[in-house]
């Protein structure tokens, strides 16, 4: 996997993937950004909300066709000192659905974040995660 980063102007980066996709990202007006894109931390917790929400997706597809909609809601808090690591993310899931129990929502999402996520794999190792789910 490679990424480039490039400095657009100031602090404000835009970055390709490997896959030839950009994105901007800045680090925000309290750290002499613009605030004009996302900062990096919050690329993390977006990258990890994706991860394990199309990882339990796939995984509830393949259990039942019944899925109409599957978002999450992500909570993460940082340390107070630099660097400010994440120190515990809460993934609260809101799913609906047919023919969906909530014991087929609980097991797509154990199994993403124990085999499948490897953002949340990565993640795991340094931060303290913790997973809701609500059907709606």
């Amino acid at each position: 996997m490679k990424a480039e980063i490039q400095l657009v102007e100031g602090l404000t980066m835009i970055a390709k993937s490997g896959s030839e996709q950009w994105i901007v990202m800045d680090p925000g007006a309290s750290s002499g950004g613009t605030g004009g894109a996302p900062t990096p931390m919050e690329f993390v917790l977006m990258a990890f909300g994706s991860c394990i929400a199309m990882t339990a997706t796939a995984l509830l597809r393949k259990k039942t066709s019944g899925l109409k909609e599957l978002s999450v809601a992500l909570d993460a808090e940082r340390s107070e000192s630099s660097p400010r690591v994440f120190t515990h993310i809460t993934a609260k899931f809101m799913v609906r659905g047919e023919d969906l129990e909530e014991s087929d929502v609980e097991w797509a999402v154990k199994q993403a974040h124990a085999r499948f996520c490897p953002v949340g794999a990565m993640l795991g190792k340094a931060v303290e995660l913790d997973y809701e789910w609500k059907l709606l």
